[in-house]
């Protein structure tokens, strides 16, 4: 006959070793940045990666879209300038009129590439700005794995 006490402590036995059976059948789903060779994230560091993550994609997206206003506005001083161009060709030089009129739009075009060339300092700025944002990411994030449920619960707000 055995002792009720260790009876309980053979079936607390038994029932902890099946559950950790579960447990192990049920490892936590893994997702990775890159190619997740790396150190898991904590749920932090994984918020912050997303965030950062989001950051960058958004700026591709505007620089991509200030590169193509960037290439127009270059196209249109090149039609500008072939205009003038043409038209220099056929400049009444002996009338007062025609040579201001020419001036000015010669003029109208030099402020037009002055001002391209301020924007293309500015985008260039916000170019390294990007890289550097996306160079942090790399480090931080790039090859690094989480665990897919810190993901789902960060994306409902947890």
């Amino acid at each position: 006959m055995q002792h009720p006490f260790l009876r309980s402590l053979v079936f607390i036995a038994a029932f902890a070793a099946a559950a950790s059976g579960i447990a192990a059948d049920k490892k936590p789903k893994e997702g990775a940045f890159g190619t997740g060779k790396g150190a898991f994230l904590t749920k932090a560091q994984l918020k912050d990666c997303m965030a950062q993550q989001a950051r960058v994609k958004q700026s591709q997206a505007e620089l991509t879209a200030a590169q193509d206003k960037l290439n127009t506005d270059k196209l249109n001083i090149g039609v500008l300038g072939d205009g003038l161009k043409a038209e220099l060709e056929t400049l009444d030089r002996t009338s007062p009129d025609a040579v201001a009129a020419y001036n000015a739009k010669a003029e109208s075009r030099d402020k037009m590439i002055d001002a391209y060339q301020e924007q293309v300092s500015q985008f260039n700025a916000k170019v390294d700005a990007a890289n550097a944002d996306r160079d942090g990411w790399t480090k931080a994030c790039e090859n690094r794995r989480y665990f897919e449920d810190d993901e789902i619960a960060i994306r409902k707000g947890k």
